[in-house]
């Protein structure tokens, strides 16, 4: 069967290559980077109902199970060549892409889609040796890949969009608001605003009612957080999600009393976002990646974040993420509208991961 994806699914399946040629997830510290002698031994990757067996030895083969019963083996060195490979050719995709010198392979060892189900966070399901309590647990691990730009955290959708109520609008005031389009009409649009003595607020409403009870269960005030940084976002010139957040903090406009409250929210919400919770489906504060969370670099190493470092986690989701622009046309936002003689706007969240340090 032919693979075909984008640079983000090869991605996985590079993943799934590299931990099984190198037997070990590697963990990262708080920028991205190896943290020297810890990792996690793997004991098997478990896909679809195949166990795959690293080598235990350098010249041992790589052996695949059904149950109890051999499927196949193949060699490391088959498989060193096809991370080379995967690792050489993905960089150069475009789209939605095929890589035919792979087929033979992955047909051999039974492969035949490139990613898990979307609607998981878990990506890859891996049996691990725990350093830590010498048991054997079963995690399932969430990846994000570097090989097609800076991947995101939060995609964005209609489902996405906070609405904000505009005290003092005026009909003339929507239709100017409206017609902006020159230049980066979504800055220029908030200015406007601001121009004319006007500030839209935030009174908890949102598009998606799902999405705002999933935010409820991380922090009651977590719709009124986002719906701040939103506005932060939009109105002015940062764009990292800790610069963004300290300006919301410097404001208190939930008169928390304490900056810290705003940073530790925010990265229980970025965290939730990484390991289980999605804007559309129905959430209740567990994690599909039970494991942690797995990146590829550019240059191909694959590093781990497992639940033991959960505190370098934070960081470096708090560290390297920013928030993006998405298409106003497409996700349906940045345009006024009345409503019971009431005038509103849509704000959008969309958050990117942005390079680590090397």
């Amino acid at each position: 069967m032919k693979l075909k994806g984008n640079k983000g699914e090869w991605g996985e399946l590079y993943a799934f290559c590299y931990l099984l040629k190198t037997g070990k997830l590697q963990a990262a510290d708080k920028d991205l980077r190896p943290v020297k002698d810890i990792y996690f031994p793997i004991l098997k990757i478990i896909r679809d109902n195949l166990s795959y067996y690293p080598a235990q030895e350098k010249d041992e083969r790589i052996k695949i199970y059904e149950g109890d019963s051999l499927f196949g083996e193949f060699s490391a060195k088959e498989l060193e060549d096809m991370v080379n490979l995967l690792l050489e050719e993905i960089p150069k995709g475009d789209n939605s892409f095929e890589i035919p010198q792979s087929e033979e392979f992955f047909d051999s060892i039974k492969i035949d889609k490139l990613k898990a189900d979307s609607a998981h966070k878990q990506d890859i399901t891996i049996q691990i040796h725990d350093i830590n309590t010498g048991i054997d647990p079963v995690c399932g691990f969430s990846i994000k890949s570097y090989f097609g730009g800076n991947p995101s955290l939060i995609n964005a959708g209609k489902s996405t969009n906070f609405i904000y109520r505009i005290p003092g609008c005026t009909k003339e005031i929507m239709d100017e608001f409206n017609e902006i389009s020159s230049g980066n009409k979504l800055i220029k649009r908030m200015e406007y605003l601001k121009s004319v003595g006007l500030e839209p607020k935030f009174e908890g409403m949102m598009t998606s009612g799902q999405f705002r009870i999933n935010l409820k269960f991380i922090d009651t005030m977590m719709p009124d957080i986002i719906g701040e940084a939103l506005i932060n976002f939009y109105s002015g010139k940062v764009k990292d999600v800790k610069d963004v957040v300290e300006e919301v903090a410097a404001a208190d406009p939930c008169d928390f009393g304490n900056a810290e409250m705003y940073k530790y929210k925010m990265k229980q919400f970025l965290c939730a976002c990484a390991l289980g919770m999605t804007p559309q489906k129905e959430w209740e504060g567990g994690e599909d990646a039970n494991g942690g969370y797995i990146t590829v670099k550019k240059d191909g190493s694959v590093l781990c974040y497992h639940i033991y470092n959960r505190t370098d986690f934070y960081e470096y989701l708090y560290n390297y993420t920013y928030f993006e622009k998405a298409d106003t046309k497409r996700h349906d936002f940045m345009q006024i509208f009345e409503s019971n003689g009431d005038f509103y706007v849509c704000l959008n969240l969309q958050i990117r991961f942005r390079e680590s340090k090397d």
